[in-house]
């Protein structure tokens, strides 16, 4: 069975247009006249580099380079860096145009009816034709065009409409984004827009070798802000340049070009090819000069897997002609050799109507299937592009992501490392081709359940298969997709490094690593390297007991670790003492407790304070204390509560700014990490102060000790139940709570009275011999629970309520010594 096999960017056989009739001579202009920039580019936000918007709300076109700070990411869409590009209207191959400076005015702005503006040529220029960039921003305009020449006449243009920005015909280039100038918002306009529009100035026969001086636009109608942005002429020639030029023959180090002679031959023709679209000027050297005859061939410089644009000029004895555009040519890919990668970042978009494939990968389908395969710019591994697989409403069939012809790939020492994701269970087969235009050759070894995140797998290629790798949807239901990225074919090397290292644990002062061996544990077992820095080490890194350890099992603890920092780990296989695989990694982790955030404080904990504990606290702030993160730990500090094992003791939290979600959490268990069950208050509504019912109890049988204790505020929450999430607005702080015995800790360096209690044992009631200064007296039963607290007492305290058993009645005096005897009810 046959299948559709397209490549990515042309079919790499070779590249043919169709004749021309006519030579064109496409050169951009050089012209003065723009009044406003409205291309943001650059470091640093948009107002900076701009001084209006294509449209009325706002917006404006984006060059690749543009970056709101330093450490923003690339884009992937944008006019060219250079502002040179060349049109994609079908009707003029090879016509090029050059955008003036985005650090300086790049567009001639009528935004009203009866606006004018004038572009004026740098070099007056005679032409056949001339052709202007336009576009309109929130609607679409018609415009006059008067193209005034250097002999005093002119030639009117009328009713030129110039589309909106978006979606309309005849653009010269399309899907390069846009930008929000006073808030530096992107979009990307989905691959294909906004849009700049081709809009062309037949000059009459009359005028043709007349020189240009400028041209005169005035707005006529229409609710679009007009934007002009450059000119290119077909430049008006005598000596004339052959046609139909066309490209044959090409290897991946030549080509035969053969053209046709003008009706006036000339002496000779001069020939000038490149892989860029910069069109050649009269200073331009060619790069074969002095052919005679009607074909050539051409080898300087030619590379594979390259498209090449080729000009040609004729010598007229006296005279030289204007550059014409003649074809363009792609050389086919030359077979590959381990090891490569691909990534899919420097391949352009594809979609669901323009399914593609990096220069000499391939996407192949069954002949009908439903589905497509093309480069992504979402769900990548690694910035910025994946490839997508998507079977739609197909359940058989074929559809595969196919490699360049390799090398040696079936000999059983090559393998395949690759990043994929899917639905859960998803399945996707590696696989070899013989023929990479025929699905049905494809032979499957291997058969991967994928899952919802990017994970690296590595399969490896067995001998007697062919030479083209191939990823096949697996299919096994309708609508489901598959995203592919970090593709890279190597040999299976002599030290097999692990995989899947992950974190499974860590403390204040350690923290716990396991990874998966492909084979088996090495002789000399695993080297575990650790930094505070996400600097991955090399061959030449010295280890030693400072930065790394060694493990005979796949599991390490790594201990001696400085709490709450932030540590990155890698992992290799020692071989032996000469032989090691590459490092693998990093994997994170943080000695402490997890780090919460907030983008914004406007609502902050402005209060937090105890009653009825050993020790109270009462924390508060004006402002909030959290710094541009949202979370401060505080646990350090005297904002401290301590009460004992089965205690409760009253809280309340007080918001900063609107009213916020609340919530409290205790590590009872100080594993560093506050689960669901520690969740010890939450609020069920906005609130300003927390309800007087607000209140934390210490489980029963608690150990004595110190616990982290986590408040936190949630603007958008009203009962929050995420101690470690990324909030939009509010504030995390962390504090002490101290479980502590029926003395309290204080009670240890304290003075004491020579006070007795009796009866002892006692019935009902009790008697204190001496009561002067006493403040307070409490009960505690033997679990540590105040079962009783009597404020400015007497030397007789009635206890009948009490059950019969041992308790300690603890006498508080204002001096702040305090005295604990043992007591037994009958």
């Amino acid at each position: 069975m046959k299948g559709k096999r397209l490549f990515g960017l042309v079919n790499l056989c070779a590249l043919f247009y169709a004749p021309m009739v006519f030579a064109q001579y496409y050169h951009p202009v050089a012209v003065s006249g723009f009044t406003q920039d409205v291309i943001a580019n650059g470091i640093g936000n948009a107002t900076a580099s701009t001084t209006a918007s294509v449209d009325a709300v706002d917006y404006g076109y984006v060059s690749k380079d543009f970056k709101a700070t330093a450490t923003s990411p690339e884009l992937t869409y944008g006019l060219p860096v250079s502002g040179q590009f060349m049109s994609v209207v079908g009707t003029t191959p090879g016509l090029t145009y050059q955008l003036a400076s985005y650090n300086s005015n790049n567009a001639l702005k009528l935004n009203a009816v009866s606006d004018t503006g004038t572009l004026t040529f740098s070099t007056p220029t005679a032409a056949f034709n001339l052709y202007f960039l336009a576009t309109g921003g929130s609607g679409s305009g018609v415009v006059t065009a008067v193209v005034n020449f250097t002999d005093g006449t002119n030639q009117t243009f009328t009713s030129l409409s110039v589309g909106d920005w978006y979606d309309q015909s005849n653009f010269a280039i399309q899907g390069i984004g846009r930008i929000k100038i006073t808030t530096n918002a992107l979009e990307d306009g989905g691959g294909t827009n906004p849009r700049i529009y081709q809009i062309p100035l037949a000059i009459s026969t009359a005028n043709q070798s007349k020189t240009v001086q400028s041209i005169a636009f005035t707005k006529n109608s229409g609710s679009g802000f007009i934007n002009i942005f450059g000119v290119s002429a077909n430049r008006f020639t005598t000596c004339l340049a052959p046609t139909a030029v066309t490209a044959s023959a090409v290897s991946v180090s030549s080509a035969t070009l053969t053209w046709t002679a003008p009706a006036t031959v000339p002496t000779n023709y001069d020939i000038y090819y490149t892989s860029s679209t910069v069109a050649p000027n009269s200073g331009t050297a060619p790069t074969v000069s002095g052919v005679t005859g009607t074909t050539t061939n051409i080898t300087s410089g030619i590379t594979s897997t390259t498209k090449y644009h080729v000009w040609i000029r004729s010598n007229c004895g006296g005279s030289v002609g204007e550059w014409a555009y003649g074809t363009t040519f792609t050389t086919p890919c030359s077979t590959f050799t381990v090891p490569y990668s691909e990534n899919f970042d420097s391949t352009s978009l594809g979609s669901t109507t323009n399914t593609n494939a990096p220069m000499c990968w391939s996407y192949l389908e069954s002949s009908g299937f439903a589905g497509y395969g093309y480069v992504t710019n979402s769900n990548s591994n690694s910035p910025t592009n994946s490839y997508y697989l998507s079977n739609i409403s197909a359940s058989t069939g074929n559809q595969m992501l196919v490699s360049p012809q390799t090398v040696a790939l079936s000999d059983g020492t090559k393998r395949v490392k690759f990043y994929a994701k899917g639905g859960a269970n998803y399945t996707l087969q590696v696989g070899t081709l013989t023929n990479p235009s025929d699905p049905s050759t494809f032979v499957s070894f291997n058969t991967t359940t994928i899952t919802a995140n990017h994970a690296q797998y590595t399969v490896n290629i067995p001998s007697g298969g062919g030479s083209y790798l191939a990823f096949r949807h697996n299919l096994g239901g309708t609508y489901r997709s598959i995203y592919l990225d970090d593709i890279t074919v190597e040999a299976i090397p002599s030290c097999v490094e692990p995989v899947s290292l992950a974190v499974t644990g860590q403390t204040m002062t350690s923290v716990s690593l396991s990874w998966t061996d492909t084979l088996t544990v090495p002789v000399n077992n695993y080297d575990i390297y650790y930094s505070t820095t996400n600097v991955a080490p090399t061959t030449s890194t010295v280890l030693n007991a400072t930065n790394s350890v060694n493990s005979s099992t796949t599991t390490v603890t790594v201990p001696g670790l400085a709490s709450e920092t932030i540590y990155y780990f890698w992992v290799r296989s020692r071989c032996s003492t000469t032989n090691q695989s590459i490092w693998v990694g990093s994997v994170n982790a943080f000695t402490g407790y997890c780090l919460p955030s907030s983008s914004n404080q406007s609502s902050w904990i402005s209060a937090f304070s105890s009653t009825g504990a050993m020790t109270n606290m009462a924390y508060s702030s004006a402002t909030a204390v959290a710094g541009t993160n949202g979370y401060q730990n505080l646990s350090a500090t005297t904002n401290t509560i301590s009460n004992t094992a089965g205690s409760t003791t009253s809280i309340s939290v007080t918001a900063g700014g609107p009213t916020c979600g609340m919530a409290v959490w205790v590590d009872w268990n100080n594993d560093l990490v506050f689960s669901s069950t520690e969740r010890m208050y939450a609020t069920t509504s906005y609130t300003t102060t927390t309800p007087s019912a607000a209140s934390i109890t210490i489980p029963a049988g608690t150990p004595l000790g110190n616990y982290r204790m986590r408040v936190m505020c949630d603007y958008n929450t009203s009962a929050p139940s995420n101690a470690c999430g990324s909030v939009t607005r509010g504030e995390f702080l962390d504090f002490k709570l101290q479980v502590t015995d029926v003395l309290g800790t204080s009670d240890l360096t304290s003075k004491t009275k020579e006070v007795s209690v009796y009866p002892n044992p006692f019935t009902d009631v009790v008697y204190i011999s001496e009561t002067k200064d006493l403040k307070t007296v409490k009960v505690f039963d033997l679990t540590g629970r105040a079962v009783k607290t009597i404020e400015n007492p007497t030397k007789e305290i009635s206890l009948g309520s009490l059950n019969s058993g041992l308790y300690l009645i603890t006498m508080y005096f204002k001096d702040g010594s305090q005295n604990t005897v043992k007591a037994i009810k009958k």
